[in-house]
């Protein structure tokens, strides 16, 4: 049965239900959002996966920038998030710049915080079996990017993200949605529920871009007698 509670620094008479905990495996999660290609020279699987992993989102809409609140209001992460709730969500996250060629994070390291590209370029790169590194993607604002990271699943990243230009990114991490929990829980539950959202639509994507049905198998001389 759902609950009525009243969350600290509400406007008075502003009353949120807490909606019913839902149940989310981050060990399949994990295992998913870190693909094992079938073939990890065919670049067009891997761009058709980075796409789905990174790319934008099929209910993405852009807005006019502003400051960092209005900035937050365009990201579909946080789509009908409130006033008050991106307000104080602005005060967690952090703001980090990064100068051309630089990277934000690198290929085969843990990661612990989800980016929002405010401003420039942000190139998603994957090595191929020689080594090099190719470019799969490019983001912009106001693209949002590895969210599986910011609740935790401590898992090895299977790209790297390259400044192309001067960026500008918004980073929120799991300490940050840690010390949110703290104050305000249903926010925080309520962040958390939207990243599972997007790694549920991310994860449909990803599953069509690596197992779209082909062409039944012939059967072979054996097996038609």
């Amino acid at each position: 049965m759902d609950t009525v509670s009243k969350p600290e620094g509400a406007e008075p008479g502003h009353e949120r239900r807490n909606p019913p905990m839902k149940q989310f495996s981050i060990q399949g999660l994990r295992e998913i959002l870190w693909p094992r290609f079938k073939d990890p020279s065919s670049p067009d699987q891997t761009a058709a996966a980075a796409r789905a992993a990174f790319g934008p989102l099929p209910l993405l809409r852009s807005r006019k920038h502003g400051d960092l609140v209005a900035f937050l209001r365009e990201v579909e992460l946080f789509a009908g998030f409130s006033q008050w709730e991106l307000s104080r969500l602005a005060r967690n996250a952090h703001e980090r710049t990064y100068g051309d060629d630089e990277y934000i994070y690198e290929e085969g390291r843990p990661g612990a915080a989800l980016f929002l590209v405010r401003s420039g370029i942000v190139e998603i790169t994957r090595r191929d079996p020689k080594g090099e590194e190719v470019a799969i993607l490019a983001l912009e604002r106001p693209a949002s990017f590895s969210e599986q990271a910011a609740i935790g699943t401590d898992f090895a990243r299977w790209t790297s993200a390259v400044a192309r230009g001067p960026v500008s990114l918004v980073a929120l991490g799991k300490p940050d949605l840690d010390s949110l929990a703290r104050r305000f829980p249903l926010l925080a539950n309520k962040i958390l529920s939207r990243i599972a959202q997007i790694l549920m639509t991310r994860l449909e994507l990803l599953t069509e871009a690596q197992f779209s049905p082909g062409e039944p198998p012939k059967p072979d001389a054996d097996s038609a007698r």
